[in-house]
Protein backbone atom coordinates (compact mmCIF):
# COMPACT_ATOMS: atom_id res chain seq x y z
CA UNK A 1 0.00 0.00 0.00
CA UNK A 2 1.69 3.41 -1.16
CA UNK A 3 2.29 5.77 1.69
CA UNK A 4 2.26 9.63 1.36
CA UNK A 5 5.05 11.95 2.70
CA UNK A 6 3.54 13.14 5.77
CA UNK A 7 5.06 15.57 7.96
CA UNK A 8 4.58 14.34 11.67
CA UNK A 9 3.73 17.32 14.27
CA UNK A 10 3.82 16.28 18.31
CA UNK A 11 0.63 18.66 18.73
CA UNK A 12 0.41 18.48 22.61
CA UNK A 13 1.19 15.72 25.37
CA UNK A 14 0.85 15.74 28.83
CA UNK A 15 3.08 13.66 30.40
CA UNK A 16 0.90 12.74 33.64
CA UNK A 17 -2.74 12.57 31.07
CA UNK A 18 -3.69 10.48 28.41
CA UNK A 19 -5.05 12.66 25.64
CA UNK A 20 -7.02 11.78 22.88
CA UNK A 21 -9.53 11.33 20.19
CA UNK A 22 -9.19 15.28 18.41
CA UNK A 23 -11.70 17.17 17.06
CA UNK A 24 -9.65 19.58 14.13
CA UNK A 25 -11.42 23.11 12.82
CA UNK A 26 -10.13 25.38 10.25
CA UNK A 27 -11.22 28.78 11.73
CA UNK A 28 -12.48 31.96 9.46
CA UNK A 29 -9.02 33.88 10.92
CA UNK A 30 -7.07 31.31 9.38
CA UNK A 31 -5.69 29.67 12.83
CA UNK A 32 -6.53 25.32 12.89
CA UNK A 33 -7.79 24.37 16.13
CA UNK A 34 -7.51 21.40 17.72
CA UNK A 35 -10.06 19.97 20.44
CA UNK A 36 -9.27 17.01 22.00
CA UNK A 37 -10.02 14.25 25.41
CA UNK A 38 -7.73 15.05 28.13
CA UNK A 39 -8.18 12.49 30.93
CA UNK A 40 -7.25 12.24 34.62
CA UNK A 41 -4.56 9.98 34.53
CA UNK A 42 -2.73 7.98 32.50
CA UNK A 43 -5.18 5.66 31.34
CA UNK A 44 -7.82 6.29 28.82
CA UNK A 45 -11.37 6.23 30.83
CA UNK A 46 -13.67 8.46 28.96
CA UNK A 47 -14.54 10.76 32.45
CA UNK A 48 -12.12 13.67 31.48
CA UNK A 49 -12.33 17.21 30.17
CA UNK A 50 -12.54 18.69 26.80
CA UNK A 51 -9.19 21.08 26.00
CA UNK A 52 -8.20 22.68 22.85
CA UNK A 53 -4.74 23.93 21.51
CA UNK A 54 -3.74 25.99 18.46
CA UNK A 55 -1.79 26.32 15.66
CA UNK A 56 -1.12 29.86 13.26
CA UNK A 57 0.91 27.96 11.04
CA UNK A 58 -1.50 25.12 9.23
CA UNK A 59 -0.47 22.97 11.69
CA UNK A 60 3.65 22.70 11.17
CA UNK A 61 3.66 23.82 14.96
CA UNK A 62 1.07 23.77 17.67
CA UNK A 63 1.42 27.09 20.68
CA UNK A 64 1.12 25.50 24.49
CA UNK A 65 -0.30 29.06 25.80
CA UNK A 66 -3.42 28.98 23.31
CA UNK A 67 -4.19 25.80 25.42
CA UNK A 68 -7.95 26.08 26.69
CA UNK A 69 -10.17 24.12 29.01
CA UNK A 70 -13.64 24.14 28.01
CA UNK A 71 -15.04 22.42 30.44
CA UNK A 72 -12.99 20.87 33.39
CA UNK A 73 -13.87 17.79 35.35
CA UNK A 74 -14.21 17.45 39.14
CA UNK A 75 -15.00 15.07 41.91
CA UNK A 76 -18.43 14.35 40.52
CA UNK A 77 -18.46 15.28 36.88
CA UNK A 78 -16.50 14.68 33.56
CA UNK A 79 -16.82 14.98 29.86
CA UNK A 80 -15.89 13.75 26.99
CA UNK A 81 -15.82 12.78 23.27
CA UNK A 82 -16.03 16.55 21.85
CA UNK A 83 -16.75 17.38 18.61
CA UNK A 84 -15.95 21.17 17.53
CA UNK A 85 -17.32 22.96 14.63
CA UNK A 86 -17.37 27.10 13.29
CA UNK A 87 -20.61 28.38 11.92
CA UNK A 88 -20.53 31.08 9.32
CA UNK A 89 -21.29 33.32 12.19
CA UNK A 90 -18.32 32.64 13.46
CA UNK A 91 -19.67 31.32 16.32
CA UNK A 92 -17.56 27.83 17.30
CA UNK A 93 -19.94 24.81 18.77
CA UNK A 94 -18.94 22.17 20.85
CA UNK A 95 -20.72 19.47 21.57
CA UNK A 96 -20.06 16.29 24.35
CA UNK A 97 -20.99 14.12 26.47
CA UNK A 98 -21.38 14.58 30.49
CA UNK A 99 -21.19 11.84 33.13
CA UNK A 100 -21.06 11.37 36.43
CA UNK A 101 -20.38 8.04 38.93
CA UNK A 102 -22.19 6.04 40.40
CA UNK A 103 -19.70 5.03 43.51
CA UNK A 104 -17.85 7.25 45.78
CA UNK A 105 -16.80 9.96 43.46
CA UNK A 106 -14.09 10.56 46.12
CA UNK A 107 -12.31 8.02 44.75
CA UNK A 108 -11.48 9.14 41.64
CA UNK A 109 -8.79 11.92 42.31
CA UNK A 110 -6.86 9.06 43.52
CA UNK A 111 -7.40 6.66 40.36
CA UNK A 112 -3.88 6.49 38.37
CA UNK A 113 -4.42 3.19 36.73
CA UNK A 114 -6.66 0.54 35.50
CA UNK A 115 -6.78 -1.17 38.46
CA UNK A 116 -8.71 1.71 39.84
CA UNK A 117 -10.99 1.94 36.72
CA UNK A 118 -13.68 -1.22 38.04
CA UNK A 119 -13.41 1.17 41.64
CA UNK A 120 -15.69 3.95 40.32
CA UNK A 121 -18.00 3.38 37.72
CA UNK A 122 -19.21 6.56 35.26
CA UNK A 123 -22.27 6.87 33.79
CA UNK A 124 -23.55 9.05 31.21
CA UNK A 125 -25.63 11.74 32.88
CA UNK A 126 -26.52 14.44 29.97
CA UNK A 127 -25.14 15.63 26.93
CA UNK A 128 -24.41 19.33 25.96
CA UNK A 129 -23.40 21.72 24.02
CA UNK A 130 -20.76 24.96 24.59
CA UNK A 131 -19.99 28.32 22.25
CA UNK A 132 -17.28 30.55 21.49
CA UNK A 133 -17.46 33.93 19.91
CA UNK A 134 -13.86 34.99 20.41
CA UNK A 135 -12.30 31.66 18.45
CA UNK A 136 -12.29 29.38 21.15
CA UNK A 137 -10.77 31.83 24.00
CA UNK A 138 -13.42 31.61 26.20
CA UNK A 139 -16.43 29.39 25.79
CA UNK A 140 -20.69 29.80 27.22
CA UNK A 141 -22.40 26.49 28.47
CA UNK A 142 -23.27 24.61 29.50
CA UNK A 143 -26.10 24.17 27.10
CA UNK A 144 -27.83 21.22 27.65
CA UNK A 145 -29.31 19.05 24.70
CA UNK A 146 -31.94 17.46 24.52
CA UNK A 147 -31.71 13.85 22.71
CA UNK A 148 -34.90 12.66 22.79
CA UNK A 149 -36.47 10.15 21.99
CA UNK A 150 -32.88 9.07 22.59
CA UNK A 151 -31.10 8.67 25.56
CA UNK A 152 -28.85 10.47 27.10
CA UNK A 153 -28.97 9.69 30.97
CA UNK A 154 -28.73 5.82 32.35
CA UNK A 155 -26.48 3.25 33.65
CA UNK A 156 -24.71 2.88 30.98
CA UNK A 157 -21.28 4.76 30.37
CA UNK A 158 -22.14 5.69 26.77
CA UNK A 159 -25.89 6.99 25.62
CA UNK A 160 -26.36 9.70 23.35
CA UNK A 161 -23.07 10.76 21.71
CA UNK A 162 -20.22 10.93 19.04
CA UNK A 163 -16.77 11.45 18.28
CA UNK A 164 -14.04 14.10 17.00
CA UNK A 165 -15.42 13.25 13.83
CA UNK A 166 -19.08 14.49 14.28
CA UNK A 167 -18.71 18.03 13.67
CA UNK A 168 -22.12 20.12 13.35
CA UNK A 169 -22.60 20.63 9.63
CA UNK A 170 -24.75 23.59 8.76
CA UNK A 171 -27.27 24.08 6.11
CA UNK A 172 -27.78 26.73 3.47
CA UNK A 173 -31.24 27.41 5.60
CA UNK A 174 -29.65 27.89 8.67
CA UNK A 175 -30.06 24.74 9.95
CA UNK A 176 -27.42 22.88 12.08
CA UNK A 177 -27.17 19.20 12.47
CA UNK A 178 -25.43 16.98 14.98
CA UNK A 179 -24.16 13.53 13.94
CA UNK A 180 -24.65 11.18 16.94
CA UNK A 181 -25.20 7.65 18.07
CA UNK A 182 -27.47 6.37 20.70
CA UNK A 183 -30.01 4.25 22.18
CA UNK A 184 -34.03 4.59 23.17
CA UNK A 185 -33.32 2.60 25.99
CA UNK A 186 -31.60 4.40 29.62
CA UNK A 187 -29.18 1.02 29.73
CA UNK A 188 -27.59 1.38 26.19
CA UNK A 189 -26.59 -1.23 24.25
CA UNK A 190 -24.94 -4.80 25.74
CA UNK A 191 -23.04 -6.86 23.69
CA UNK A 192 -23.69 -10.34 25.28
CA UNK A 193 -27.94 -9.88 23.99
CA UNK A 194 -30.64 -10.74 26.23
CA UNK A 195 -34.33 -10.97 25.55
CA UNK A 196 -34.93 -6.82 25.67
CA UNK A 197 -31.69 -5.87 23.71
CA UNK A 198 -31.26 -2.45 21.95
CA UNK A 199 -29.02 -2.26 19.15
CA UNK A 200 -26.99 1.48 18.58
CA UNK A 201 -28.36 3.47 15.86
CA UNK A 202 -27.25 6.86 14.19
CA UNK A 203 -29.15 9.83 14.28
CA UNK A 204 -29.16 13.65 13.37
CA UNK A 205 -30.35 16.01 15.70
CA UNK A 206 -31.44 19.43 13.91
CA UNK A 207 -31.05 22.96 15.85
CA UNK A 208 -32.82 26.14 14.09
CA UNK A 209 -31.24 29.01 16.31
CA UNK A 210 -27.90 28.81 16.59
CA UNK A 211 -27.65 25.39 18.52
CA UNK A 212 -29.38 26.22 21.63
CA UNK A 213 -32.08 23.94 21.05
CA UNK A 214 -32.10 21.13 19.31
CA UNK A 215 -34.93 18.63 18.28
CA UNK A 216 -34.29 14.82 16.56
CA UNK A 217 -34.17 15.34 12.71
CA UNK A 218 -33.30 11.76 11.34
CA UNK A 219 -32.27 8.24 11.37
CA UNK A 220 -29.18 7.57 9.75
CA UNK A 221 -28.92 3.78 10.54
CA UNK A 222 -30.37 1.54 12.44
CA UNK A 223 -30.75 -2.16 12.40
CA UNK A 224 -34.45 -3.59 13.21
CA UNK A 225 -33.00 -7.08 13.54
CA UNK A 226 -30.90 -5.97 16.52
CA UNK A 227 -27.70 -7.78 15.19
CA UNK A 228 -25.57 -4.74 13.80
CA UNK A 229 -24.64 -1.18 16.23
CA UNK A 230 -23.88 1.44 14.23
CA UNK A 231 -21.44 3.93 16.21
CA UNK A 232 -19.64 7.21 15.90
CA UNK A 233 -21.29 8.40 12.93
CA UNK A 234 -19.09 10.83 10.62
CA UNK A 235 -21.23 13.77 9.03
CA UNK A 236 -20.15 15.77 6.02
CA UNK A 237 -21.81 18.17 3.33
CA UNK A 238 -20.87 17.62 -0.10
CA UNK A 239 -21.08 20.91 -3.02
CA UNK A 240 -24.43 18.78 -4.70
CA UNK A 241 -26.51 19.12 -1.18
CA UNK A 242 -25.46 15.51 -0.60
CA UNK A 243 -24.97 14.38 3.04
CA UNK A 244 -22.15 11.70 3.35
CA UNK A 245 -21.35 9.51 6.57
CA UNK A 246 -19.36 6.66 6.86
CA UNK A 247 -20.06 4.84 10.20
CA UNK A 248 -18.27 2.20 12.48
CA UNK A 249 -20.28 -1.55 12.61
CA UNK A 250 -19.93 -3.74 15.77
CA UNK A 251 -22.12 -6.99 15.01
CA UNK A 252 -24.05 -8.98 17.57
CA UNK A 253 -22.31 -10.71 19.62
CA UNK A 254 -18.67 -8.83 19.51
CA UNK A 255 -17.34 -8.80 16.10
CA UNK A 256 -15.91 -5.38 14.49
CA UNK A 257 -16.49 -4.98 10.69
CA UNK A 258 -15.59 -2.78 7.62
CA UNK A 259 -16.61 0.56 7.82
CA UNK A 260 -20.33 1.08 6.42
CA UNK A 261 -21.55 4.39 4.29
CA UNK A 262 -24.57 5.94 3.90
CA UNK A 263 -26.25 9.26 2.49
CA UNK A 264 -28.98 11.73 2.37
CA UNK A 265 -30.60 13.97 -0.05
CA UNK A 266 -32.84 15.78 1.43
CA UNK A 267 -30.81 17.41 4.33
CA UNK A 268 -31.11 14.63 6.84
CA UNK A 269 -34.54 13.62 6.68
CA UNK A 270 -34.00 10.55 5.25
CA UNK A 271 -31.21 8.07 4.35
CA UNK A 272 -30.27 5.81 2.35
CA UNK A 273 -29.79 1.82 3.26
CA UNK A 274 -26.64 1.55 4.43
CA UNK A 275 -24.13 -0.26 2.62
CA UNK A 276 -20.91 -2.09 3.77
CA UNK A 277 -17.59 -0.46 2.25
CA UNK A 278 -14.43 -2.74 2.15
CA UNK A 279 -12.49 -0.12 4.41
CA UNK A 280 -10.96 -1.91 7.60
CA UNK A 281 -10.81 0.40 10.74
CA UNK A 282 -12.16 3.08 12.16
CA UNK A 283 -13.94 5.60 13.05
CA UNK A 284 -13.97 7.88 10.38
CA UNK A 285 -13.34 11.61 9.67
CA UNK A 286 -14.87 12.85 5.84
CA UNK A 287 -14.26 16.09 4.29
CA UNK A 288 -15.03 17.20 0.61
CA UNK A 289 -11.40 17.77 -0.93
CA UNK A 290 -10.98 21.73 -2.88
CA UNK A 291 -11.02 19.19 -6.40
CA UNK A 292 -14.30 17.18 -5.44
CA UNK A 293 -13.35 13.95 -4.48
CA UNK A 294 -14.42 12.74 -0.64
CA UNK A 295 -11.70 12.12 1.73
CA UNK A 296 -11.73 9.33 4.79
CA UNK A 297 -9.62 9.40 7.37
CA UNK A 298 -9.56 6.33 9.92
CA UNK A 299 -7.75 4.15 12.61
CA UNK A 300 -6.20 0.61 11.31
CA UNK A 301 -6.17 -1.00 14.41
CA UNK A 302 -4.58 -4.42 13.27
CA UNK A 303 -0.77 -4.72 12.84
CA UNK A 304 1.18 -2.51 11.58
CA UNK A 305 -0.77 0.23 13.56
CA UNK A 306 -1.24 3.00 11.79
CA UNK A 307 -3.85 6.27 10.00
CA UNK A 308 -5.05 5.75 7.20
CA UNK A 309 -7.02 7.59 3.91
CA UNK A 310 -8.40 6.96 0.96
CA UNK A 311 -11.08 8.98 -1.79
CA UNK A 312 -14.40 8.73 -3.44
CA UNK A 313 -15.42 10.93 -6.70
CA UNK A 314 -18.81 10.64 -4.92
CA UNK A 315 -18.78 9.48 -0.93
CA UNK A 316 -20.99 6.68 -1.63
CA UNK A 317 -18.58 3.87 -3.82
CA UNK A 318 -15.48 2.88 -1.76
CA UNK A 319 -12.32 1.23 -3.26
CA UNK A 320 -9.76 -0.05 -1.36
CA UNK A 321 -7.26 0.52 -4.46
CA UNK A 322 -7.23 4.48 -3.36
CA UNK A 323 -6.40 3.35 -0.11
CA UNK A 324 -3.26 5.46 1.47
CA UNK A 325 -1.14 5.18 4.60
CA UNK A 326 -0.96 8.62 6.20
CA UNK A 327 1.29 7.43 9.69
CA UNK A 328 2.48 5.02 11.28
CA UNK A 329 1.54 4.68 14.92
CA UNK A 330 3.71 3.02 18.09
CA UNK A 331 1.03 0.60 19.66
CA UNK A 332 2.52 -0.86 22.90
CA UNK A 333 2.88 -4.38 23.96
CA UNK A 334 -0.32 -6.15 24.76
CA UNK A 335 1.37 -7.59 27.85
CA UNK A 336 2.52 -3.57 28.97
CA UNK A 337 -1.08 -1.60 27.97
CA UNK A 338 -4.12 -3.15 27.84
CA UNK A 339 -5.22 -0.70 25.61
CA UNK A 340 -2.48 -1.41 23.31
CA UNK A 341 -4.83 -0.74 20.29
CA UNK A 342 -6.35 2.41 21.32
CA UNK A 343 -4.54 4.56 18.46
CA UNK A 344 -6.24 6.82 16.32
CA UNK A 345 -9.63 8.69 16.05
CA UNK A 346 -8.17 10.68 13.27
CA UNK A 347 -9.81 14.22 12.18
CA UNK A 348 -9.21 16.34 9.31
CA UNK A 349 -9.28 19.50 7.48
CA UNK A 350 -7.29 20.54 4.19
CA UNK A 351 -6.31 23.96 4.09
CA UNK A 352 -6.60 27.16 1.55
CA UNK A 353 -3.34 25.75 -0.30
CA UNK A 354 -4.20 22.13 -0.66
CA UNK A 355 -2.38 20.61 2.49
CA UNK A 356 -4.16 18.38 4.65
CA UNK A 357 -3.94 18.29 8.09
CA UNK A 358 -5.12 15.05 10.25
CA UNK A 359 -4.70 15.13 13.90
CA UNK A 360 -5.32 11.80 15.91
CA UNK A 361 -3.80 10.13 19.29
CA UNK A 362 -0.92 8.46 19.58
CA UNK A 363 1.60 6.22 22.02
CA UNK A 364 4.22 7.51 23.60
CA UNK A 365 7.52 5.13 24.11
CA UNK A 366 7.72 5.05 27.76
CA UNK A 367 7.68 2.51 30.15
CA UNK A 368 4.54 3.34 30.61
CA UNK A 369 2.90 4.46 27.21
CA UNK A 370 0.75 7.65 27.28
CA UNK A 371 -1.56 8.65 24.62
CA UNK A 372 -1.10 12.44 23.23
CA UNK A 373 -2.13 14.51 20.31
CA UNK A 374 0.26 13.84 17.26
CA UNK A 375 -0.83 15.84 13.71
CA UNK A 376 0.49 15.32 9.87
CA UNK A 377 0.52 17.50 7.19
CA UNK A 378 0.54 15.81 3.08
CA UNK A 379 -0.70 16.62 0.12
CA UNK A 380 -2.63 14.08 -2.60
CA UNK A 381 -1.94 14.09 -6.18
Amino acid sequence: MRRVDAEVVDAYIDPDRCCNQGSIVKLQNGELLLGYNEERGPMHADTGRSCLIKSSDGGRSWDPSTRVVVEDYTDHTGNWDCAFAQISDGTIIMHTRICGFINAPGAIANRIDEQAMGYVRPHQTGYAVYKSSDNGDTWNGPIPVSTYPIADSGTAVCLAGGTGSGHVVELPDGGLLMPLEGTLSPDGYILGGGINWEPSRCFLLRSDDGGDSWHHWGTMAFDPASIINFQEPSLTRMSNGRLVSMIRVLFRPARYDYQWVTHSTDDGVTWAPPSRTRLWGYPADMIQLQDGRVLSVYSYRAFPMDVRGCTSEDGINWDPADEFIIAGCHAPEPEVHRQYWHIGYPTVVQLDDGTIVTAYHEYTKDDWPIQYMQTARFRLD
